[in-house]
């Protein structure tokens, strides 16, 4: 479920990458160790959002999705899937600059998560094998965002960084996205480091998350990615 309505700066922060990772919070409980702040968050989002872009998963891909416990995560498969491309559609979102609204991410077709104490770990399926190139070609267009989205201010900065090597793993793009929103006159952040890569025609995606200061692991994401990847060369 989207936490576009009390936190729209998430959405705003990875334009919708992020949207699976927080729609996962209705379908598996945070862990005893989750700070009360991050809990209060999923509750609200579980009671205060609705999904005019949620998808079932594709039978397909959902069986090739990794889930249980990788890289010190315990990832759950997710029900059901936002469309990442097309999400802000339906936040009104003002954005600059104009043709930055869409990521380049489509045909999301399974998703697994998981709860850290800081935020949140996922990853992504998608049958479109050229949505790498698609989603660089978004991040060289828009390296920097500002606007609003459902009325409250946010700024957002996405910048590449050095993408692993990967065996088995084609077109792969990191980036390391940070954001900033007022939200009800309290300052909000999020900061995602995310790896994108394609895999005998599959797209994965992994990205981890922190709604801290706190700056997410890039060693976390880069095994993520790779247990990912092995699990679809099989």
């Amino acid at each position: 479920l989207f936490m576009f309505r009390r936190f729209p700066h998430i959405a705003a922060a990875s334009l919708a990458a992020l949207a699976l990772a927080l729609s996962a919070c209705s379908g598996s409980t945070p862990t005893d160790q989750q700070p009360a702040s991050q809990s209060s968050k999923a509750s609200e989002t579980t009671q205060n959002s609705t999904n005019p872009t949620e998808r079932e998963p594709d039978p397909a891909l959902d069986s090739k999705i990794l889930t249980g416990e990788v890289a010190g995560v315990t990832l759950k498969k997710a029900d059901t899937l936002p469309d990442l491309d097309n999400a802000l559609q339906d936040a009104n979102a003002q954005i600059e600059p104009a043709g930055c609204l869409k990521t380049g991410i489509t045909q999301i077709g399974a998703g697994a998560t998981a709860h850290t104490q800081t935020g949140s770990e996922l990853l992504l399926l998608s049958s479109d094998a050229a949505a790498p190139g698609k989603y660089k070609e978004f991040v060289q267009k828009c390296p920097s965002l500002s606007g609003t989205v459902s009325g409250n201010p946010t700024k957002r900065t996405v910048e590449m960084q050095q993408a692993p090597s990967v065996e088995g793993a084609t077109d792969v793009v990191a980036t390391k996205i940070s954001s900033e929103s007022t939200v009800e006159d309290s300052s909000e952040s999020t900061n995602i480091y995310q790896i994108i890569g394609s895999v005998n025609g599959t797209t994965v995606v992994a990205q981890s998350t922190t709604f801290t200061d706190q700056a997410p692991s890039p060693e976390t994401t880069t095994e993520l990615f790779k247990a990912q990847v092995g699990k679809l060369k099989g």
